[in-house]
């Protein structure tokens, strides 16, 4: 600076002045709401920037651009850029930021500020899971089923049953059997809503034992009869039965005799006296 000619030290004066007056200097969010944001309502997230020149703002949730908007500011005052967002309940634990990007010069020269990340909690209420908890239940009799009420939220929720008026049941599971009243309700609650599914119990008979029973008796009454053709059958076949080799030698026989062959039977002269005796 020292070797700087007077016009000259007064244009780096000028220049300098006017790169500070220009010059990003830092930004900051934030939000107007303090504790646990809600579902679906809205807040207003706030960009603060101290600069005057005309600059490109942005906002971003995570790496999601959100919003951008061109301001040219004309005050040396902390400016404010403005969103409305309206969180959902995936939005639990996100981190909003802002960034600020100079519009003079080249664009790849263009400096940029950006913002500490706000990380917001938002409260939602239970989300009973439909799926695991139909809204009819068939029990049979004899036969115990155990159905579960699971819920999502943000506090985590509280669940119970609620059986009749005075018989509550504090738990995610509940046992039901034939003796179970015919309407339940599973209430889900905490501090951002209540929700509450019924569930309609069915009483079934199980007719199982008695398709086994005449299934049985239908097969012991097909044996008995078979049983009782087959004895008449073996029996008519017994009486039938003969031996082919001594119906072969009796005929041998006969023949023999009737050629007066067989000298095994002795044959006995006959006189007259015997026969007239």
């Amino acid at each position: 600076m020292t070797a700087c000619s007077d016009r000259i030290l007064l244009t780096c004066l000028i220049l300098d002045l006017f790169s500070r007056w220009y010059a990003l200097d830092d930004i900051s969010i934030r939000v107007n709401h303090t504790g646990p944001m809600k579902v679906d309502e809205g807040y207003e997230f706030q960009c603060d920037i101290h600069t005057v020149a005309e600059v490109v703002v942005r906002m971003y949730k995570g790496h999601h651009q959100v919003n951008e908007t061109i301001f040219t500011f004309n005050t040396s005052d902390r400016n404010p850029y403005k969103v409305q967002i309206h969180p959902n309940k995936n939005d639990d634990g996100a981190q909003y930021w802002c960034e600020a990007e100079q519009k003079l010069g080249e664009e790849s020269q263009r400096p940029k500020v950006t913002s500490k990340p706000l990380s917001i909690t938002v409260h939602y209420g239970p989300i009973i899971n439909k799926t695991k908890l139909p809204s009819i239940v068939p029990v049979f009799r004899g036969y115990p089923v155990e159905i579960v009420c699971e819920a999502e939220g943000n506090p985590t929720p509280s669940i119970r049953w609620n059986l009749s008026t005075t018989d509550i049941v504090y738990s995610e599971t509940l046992t039901i059997t034939e003796s179970t009243p015919e309407d339940l309700q599973c209430i889900a609650n905490n501090s951002a809503g209540i929700t509450i599914r019924c569930v309609k119990v069915v009483l079934k008979e199980d007719y199982l034992p008695l398709i086994a029973g005449l299934v049985a008796i239908t097969v012991a009454f097909i044996s008995v009869i078979f049983i009782f053709i087959y004895s008449i059958y073996y029996k008519k076949a017994k009486m039938g039965r003969y031996n082919l080799k001594d119906v072969k030698l009796s005929q041998q026989n006969g023949d023999i005799a009737q050629n007066g062959k067989d000298n095994s039977i002795p044959m006995k002269k006959l006189s007259q006296s015997n026969i007239l005796a």
